[in-house]
């Protein structure tokens, strides 16, 4: 878990050096509109990261129910453009949206791909983290075009993931139907 936490604050930290970005704000919201949740905008405003997943998704896909966006805070590991957990605070997804160089850079690290995935879903996608990272997959990464995307999902108190694989490939094609 923490090496997941490091991950995303220096991928996000990387991406606030690369556009400037001043800070965050303090958005949340418990409805299914887009919303901005004050994570900075790493694909360059090619696409609104909070009309591409909502609660209401990741509800139909998995059954849990009460899903709120919570706000951008990457101390907590709510490190995405959009970040979605339980009505208790339990993190459940996160959604990270990029340009063409953080893909080149996810399948360059050695750390964020396992596999590729086939069909994938956009022109090429892959699941993650690197096994010998970690023994549990919990990323699934898809590029369409020159927008590069990532979905994650967290640990219960079990430490098993809240989502499933299959689960990531269900939001996943959601994601790519509205970009």
């Amino acid at each position: 878990m923490a090496r997941r936490i490091l991950l995303t604050i220096l991928l996000l930290a990387l991406a606030l050096t690369a556009l400037g970005c001043d800070g965050a704000e303090s958005d949340t919201t418990a409805t299914d509109e887009a919303v901005d949740t004050g994570a900075p905008n790493s694909a360059g405003g090619a696409v609104d990261p909070a009309a591409l997943l909502t609660p209401a998704d990741v509800e139909s896909v998995s059954g849990l129910s009460g899903l709120a966006v919570v706000a951008y805070d990457p101390a907590v590991g709510a490190g995405g453009d959009v970040n979605i957990a339980t009505a208790e605070g339990q993190l459940v997804a996160m959604l990270v949206v990029e340009g063409p160089e953080t893909w080149d850079a996810w399948l360059t690290d050695g750390y964020t791909v396992a596999e590729s995935v086939t069909p994938p879903v956009g022109d090429e996608a892959f699941i993650g983290p690197n096994p010998d990272t970690s023994p549990t997959i919990y990323i699934f990464g898809f590029r369409k075009g020159d927008i590069a995307v990532v979905l994650d999902t967290y640990f219960d108190v079990n430490g098993e993931t809240v989502l499933s694989v299959e689960q990531l490939r269900q939001l996943a094609e959601v994601v790519e139907g509205r970009l």
